[in-house]
């Protein structure tokens, strides 16, 4: 992850293929206790972080200041987690550092002003090989609630390849912590949506995935694809607001799993919670990351070209077999979609906060537009009029067909 050169979206993603249990990516619900962060040492002057562990400080600040400042979610005390970052070289722990510590740790030291970059943090390795096994027994990235002198900590690595972004697509370490600490938040502010049930991984190939509802989902990637963008009007973001609504309301209409109402099939049960879950991690990371990273200043929740996934280019596909499909559109997916969607709830004036009462986007945009159902019927016939309704339909039998 030294290079924008292509890999696997598994690997550019760390967040989408290690959520494997919600509510959120933490399995045990549990959030880190907060405390608020004491002002750094002003008066020392210390040489215990190298540039890079500076720099990632710096992104980690950074990060905080745009989560309070912006608002991006209310509530979301990101600035007041206590964290504990293990930085890698050649895959080996070599130093640590503690933000936010909870108690006065023996054997640590205080970074200066002069490296602190404004954080309370410590230089501390005594746990750092113990916190780097425990990553390495999960998913090798972060967890969740590792114990210093009695208090939790978010743990996470890090190494150059994910301080050091030169292409917005690679998940930077900053990112993947500002995400992965807004999935304990969510464990312990929000509420379980009453039809919400995550599919096994081993069970994405019993999500529906036929031509015409492949076909609809293209449709919207296509039409949210260049959000989000600046400047955009109350109005434009409800305008493409309603076409999210309508295409989503088309796919719950069409789904065969659903036995006894829209509600109890795998699209509302599944692929809309994933929209709230982890498409609001993805709304407040991508968020951080265009204002903390000038390479990501401008880019967008979804970055693949929907009806060119199967295409090479620099010997990399997205799609090149089946299985890519099932887990792309049973999956990560709903990342892109839940994101843009929470994002233009915001721009259109909808209060966010209420999402954490386990309403869905599209539930959200259906209260908040009240679209009647003539107006559902001409938008949706307005779309299907379009030469990117044909697109999509091209698209979605090639990808059933790898």
């Amino acid at each position: 992850m030294n290079s924008p050169k292509k890999t696997s979206l598994s690997t550019l993603l760390i967040p989408l293929t290690l959520c494997a249990t919600l509510i959120g990516c933490n399995s045990d619900n549990s959030e880190p206790s907060t405390t608020l962060p004491t002002a750094p040492n002003a008066a020392i002057s210390t040489e215990l972080a190298s540039e890079l562990d500076e720099k990632f400080l710096l992104q980690i600040k950074k990060t905080m200041d745009v989560v309070e400042s912006q608002k991006l979610w209310q509530g979301y005390d990101y600035k007041s987690i206590p964290q504990f970052f293990i930085r890698r070289e050649n895959g080996k722990p070599v130093t640590a550092f503690v933000i936010n510590p909870q108690t006065t740790i023996d054997n640590a030291q205080q970074l200066g002003k002069n490296e602190s970059q404004g954080l309370s943090v410590l230089q501390y390795e005594g746990s750092m090989h113990s916190a780097n096994d425990k990553l390495k027994a999960g998913n090798d990235a972060y967890d969740y609630d590792f114990t210093i002198d009695g208090k939790g900590y978010y743990i996470q690595s890090y190494s150059q390849g994910e301080v050091e972004i030169l292409d917005p697509v690679i998940t930077s370490a900053f990112s993947l912590a500002v995400h992965e600490v807004f999935h304990a938040y969510q464990g312990k502010n929000f509420k379980n949506p009453p039809h919400y049930e995550q599919l096994a991984f081993d069970k994405f190939d019993t999500y529906p995935l036929y031509n015409e509802l492949l076909s609809l989902q293209l449709m919207l990637m296509d039409t949210l694809k260049e959000f989000p963008v600046h400047g955009a009007s109350q109005e434009e973001a409800k305008i493409a607001l309603k076409k999210y609504y309508v295409i989503i309301h088309e796919m719950l209409k069409g789904d065969p799993t659903a036995h006894s109402g829209f509600r109890t099939g795998l699209i509302y049960t599944h692929g809309l919670g994933q929209e709230l879950y982890e498409g609001s991690a993805l709304y407040i990371d991508k968020m951080a990351s265009r204002k903390v990273l000038e390479v990501a200043k401008d880019s967008k929740f979804i970055f693949h070209s929907p009806f060119e996934m199967d295409k090479f280019s620099d010997g990399y596909a997205t799609l090149k077999t089946q299985k890519d499909v099932i887990d792309y559109f049973a999956f990560q997916v709903f990342y892109y979609t839940g994101a843009n969607a929470i994002w233009l709830l915001n721009q259109a004036g909808y209060d966010l906060k209420e999402l954490e009462g386990g309403i869905y986007p599209y539930d959200a945009a259906k209260e908040y537009l009240k679209m009647s159902e003539v107006e559902e019927m001409h938008l949706l016939a307005e779309l299907k009029q379009n030469a990117q309704w044909t697109q999509a339909q091209a698209a979605a039998l090639r990808y059933n067909s790898l």
